[in-house]
This record gives C-alpha cells, structure tokens and sequence, in this order.
C-alpha cells in the first residue's frame, strides 16, 4: 500500500511541476545503477541534460558485467568514468534521482540550498519489489545486475511518460 502511494505521488508531483531541463542521477559510487539509469534517460529524452554523480570515488571504470549488461541493451558505458557529486552539479539540476531514501537524506544534508526535487527511484517503479531501495549491484552476481537494471528500466519508464505528456 505504502509503495502504491509513493508511486502515485511522485507522478502526481513530476506531471504538475515545470519539466526538468537538466537531471542528476545518484548513487553511492557511480559506477554501477547512476550511469545505467543516466544513459537510458539520455537514450529515451536526448532534448535534456542527464548527468550522474556519486559520494564516493572518482574517475572509475565500471564493473565488466555492467558495460558488458549495459551493452546487451543497446547502451555503450565502456568509456564512462565515475564522477564525484558536486555542488554545483547539484545546483544545475532541476530534479535529482537518488537509489534510496539515505541518499535524499544525504543530499539534503550536503547541499542544503538544493531546491530541485528529489525522488527516489523506487517509487518511479510500478511494480512493487522487496525495498524502496534500487539494489546496489557493485560485487555481486549478474542476476542481481540483471534485476536492478530491470528495475531501472521500469523507473525510467514511467519517468520518461510523465515527461514525454503534453501539458
């Protein structure tokens, strides 16, 4: 019931408010679901700017299984780099997607003069899974690779449907 509500909620919110221009994909480290999620939306909405970002490392490649997944689904992330979260990557963001609500937490406490939306991407999901929360994938198995990309790819969805209705 919880995540039904969330979930009509955060399209409730995204359909009434000013569509983003620029959007800001997170996730701890930014090299396994931020970049996925970052190169799908970019894919599906080309007229925007989607960046992503993470708390923790810098200048990474990502795992072989995820460029390996990522590319079974038409998306190349063999050259992408893992990038830090800035503040002013924060600020040029009209809506940030998080993993989690301890990521919206975080960003909050951070960059407290953030004023974009934050949504986590659990709740974009119409189909409810075990957690609000994206499953991290970094050092598991490809099936749990698999399923959060799957995930993923049900969140950008209905992001891209909201965004994609004429006003």
């Amino acid at each position: 019931m919880l995540h039904r509500r969330r979930h009509h909620e955060v399209r409730e919110s995204l359909s009434r408010g000013q569509r983003p221009r620029n959007i800001l994909v997170v996730c701890y480290g930014n090299v396994c679901r931020s970049p996925y999620l970052q190169a799908v939306l970019q894919r599906a909405l080309p007229d925007l700017a989607v960046k992503s970002a993470g708390f923790f490392g810098s200048d990474r490649a990502l795992p072989e299984i995820s460029v390996a997944l990522s590319a079974k689904r038409g998306l190349d992330l063999s050259q992408y780099r893992s990038r830090p979260l800035r503040q002013s990557t924060v600020s040029s963001a009209d809506l940030v997607i998080v993993m989690d609500s301890y990521q919206a937490r975080q960003i909050r406490r951070l960059f407290p003069r953030n004023r974009a939306p934050i949504v986590v991407a659990g709740d974009l999901d119409p189909k409810f899974d075990s957690s609000r929360a994206i499953t991290d994938p970094w050092n598991r198995s490809s099936d749990v690779f698999e399923a959060s990309f799957n995930r993923l790819d049900r969140c950008a969805a209905t992001l891209v449907s909201i965004l994609q209705r004429p006003k």
